[in-house]
């Protein structure tokens, strides 16, 4: 099998890699760009915000390999495997690699990007509110004192006491972040992208409920990733329900993108090789008529 290191002025490639850059460098420095998240205040008779403070079940590593790198890798594996098969004997054979990878990290970042969007913007209360910042107001009372326990004013003045609850300053801040749901935005994006992606290649082993299995448990492994946001109390559940929303809708929305520009380029392809079909025979028609003529005119002299 012979291979071709033609290569041409990757143009298209440059644009792609500049943006895709520019739009992470942006998604990993959100809160630098976009500046202090909005603080929100609180009723003290709000029940939803007095529940205790636990540990993450899904760690933000887990959540990264569960949500970008093993996704990431799996669909660039099984492409990789494809062309392979097909035989590849030119870069422009890999062109699928590439273009489930653009658009897996394009979808990515939006999904980030419209996530950051929303917490910071929106700047919800997570439901351990009270228990990690015991919010006190510049008289000096609490929300547990006498004066204020059953006050229904909403309170927007107020400051945290970390020093009675023990709370980290990256504790403090996270916590007017709830709306919505980072985790579980993430896990669908990752998992319902390879989901949607093995059904599109219709892998593994056609035919079978191989796929469809491989499918559920990645929307099962999604799902528990996000209710475990709710019982580990760092998210209301319309925070979690906001989030898997957002990642599914931008899974569903760049294997389409992928999809069709895979199309496109079939199409192309195939027209091309069409056209290239048609003026082979005009080509031997026109060798021949020369041919004729050559024959004629020496037939003429004789």
């Amino acid at each position: 099998m012979s291979f071709s290191l033609r290569i041409r002025p990757p143009i298209r490639l440059l644009v792609d890699l500049t943006l895709l850059g520019i739009l992470i460098v942006l998604v990993e420095n959100f809160g630098f760009f976009w500046g202090p998240t909005t603080k929100r205040g609180f009723f003290c008779t709000d029940e939803s915000l007095r529940y205790p403070y636990h540990e993450n079940t899904v760690s933000p590593t887990q959540l990264h390999w569960l949500g970008l790198h093993l996704p990431l890798l799996s669909v660039v594996l099984l492409e990789s495997l494809l062309c392979w098969q097909g035989g590849v004997s030119h870069w422009g054979h890999l062109w699928p690699v590439y273009n489930t990878a653009r658009w897996y990290l394009y979808g990515y970042v939006a999904n980030d990007l419209i996530k950051g969007i929303g917490k910071h913007t929106i700047g919800r209360l997570r439901p351990h509110f009270f228990a990690v910042c015991n919010p006190h107001f510049p008289d000096g009372g609490s929300c547990t004192d006498g004066v204020h326990e059953d006050d229904l004013s909403y309170h927007e003045d107020y400051s945290c006491r970390p020093e009675l609850t023990g709370a980290s300053e990256e504790v403090l801040r996270d916590v007017h972040v709830s709306f919505p749901s980072g985790h579980s935005a993430m896990a669908f994006y990752g998992l319902v992208f390879v989901a949607l992606h093995l059904h599109r290649r219709r892998l593994p082993l056609p035919g079978s409920l191989l796929g469809p299995v491989l499918q559920l448990a990645c929307v099962a492994l999604a799902s528990f990733v996000a209710l475990s946001r709710v019982m580990d109390y760092k998210h209301h559940w319309s925070d979690v329900a906001a989030g898997s929303l957002l990642g599914a809708g931008a899974a569903f929305a760049v294997v389409r993108a992928a999809a069709s520009e895979e199309r496109q380029r079939s199409l192309s392809a195939r027209e091309d090789d069409n056209a290239r079909e048609a003026e082979a025979p005009t080509a031997k028609d026109s060798q021949q008529l020369g041919r004729d003529l050559s024959i004629v005119t020496s037939q003429s002299h004789n």
